[in-house]
């Protein structure tokens, strides 16, 4: 509809649009407080983040109540802000309870924790009541070879016979026998592959025969080690040799009960600690220092 000519109020019709409606805060906080307490319902029961919960549970209340007070006062739907007040209100209560559940629960393993630390102790007292009634034992035995072998045998080895090679002896489960000890093995040794370097003294070459009589497995490479002392009472062990022989130790299989091997180990030895004063084997497995020397030629 128009303005007419002769109209007094030619304008009147245009008007001015309706101020805005104000914002509802009051909904905004309600939501805000919802979404914190069902955040806190499903971390409240994992340990630790049992503590994020309850933080975020108290934020969520207070948002939820600050957001009850807006709408009450606004007189708008209280809905969400009542459900945001129940289900942070809930979600704080859980917090509380998991939180003093994994406290206890906490004390509980670390007071199990403590308590076995007290037989614990107990164990050395008794281990070191074996090992005095053992030391007689242990210190009766260097007597028998001060009163019967010459000083230097004695010095090499102070409890043990030293064998002919060729002789067998018992080493921890196997019956070892060092058959044969080339002590300049150096020509023999490099003609077996153009990939072995010659020696900064000379290889010495030992060659053992094996028998594992153990009701279990055993293999020998792992089990037996093999050292060489010189003239200079210092021991070459097979570290020092890494050439590749014609029957190395880990060629030999795994041994059941009356399985058998031969293999060979050598050593880089100098020239001024040959002959030798002996070859032992020693058994890698036990520490009741089961152990055989033999000689070197």
């Amino acid at each position: 509809m128009g303005t007419q000519p002769n109209d007094p109020m030619p304008d009147y019709g245009q008007g001015y649009p309706p101020p805005p409606e104000p914002a509802n805060d009051g909904r905004g906080l309600g939501l805000a407080g919802l979404i914190l307490g069902v955040i806190a319902l499903v971390l409240f029961w994992l340990p630790l983040l049992n503590y994020v919960s309850l933080v975020l549970a108290l934020v969520g209340l207070g948002l939820s109540i600050a957001s009850l007070v807006i709408v009450r006062r606004r007189g708008t739907p209280q809905g969400m802000s009542v459900a945001a007040v129940i289900v942070s209100s809930v979600a704080l209560l859980a917090a509380i309870l998991a939180t003093v559940f994994w406290s206890a629960l906490f004390n509980s393993v670390d007071e199990e924790l403590d308590n076995p630390l007290t037989p614990v102790t107990v164990t050395p007292t008794t281990t070191a009541t074996v090992t005095q009634t053992a030391a007689p034992t242990a210190t009766a035995d260097p007597t028998i070879p001060t009163t019967g072998n010459p000083p230097g045998a004695a010095t090499a080895v102070p409890n043990r016979e030293i064998l002919p090679l060729g002789t067998a002896a018992e080493v921890g489960d196997y019956t070892v026998t060092v058959s044969d000890v080339e002590l300049d093995a150096t020509d023999s040794i490099l003609g077996v592959s153009e990939f072995n370097d010659p020696p900064d003294g000379q290889y010495v070459l030992i060659t053992l025969d094996v028998v594992y009589n153990g009701t279990e497995e055993g293999d020998p490479w792992i089990d037996l080690a093999t050292r060489f002392v010189g003239s200079d009472s210092r021991q070459y062990s097979p570290s020092t040799c890494l050439a590749i022989l014609d029957l190395p130790a880990t060629d030999v299989p795994t041994l059941e009960n009356g399985g058998s091997g031969q293999y060979e180990v050598c050593m880089d030895v100098p020239a001024a600690a040959i002959p030798g004063q002996r070859v032992f084997v020693e058994d890698n497995t036990s520490f009741d220092g089961s152990e055989a020397s033999w000689q070197t030629q």
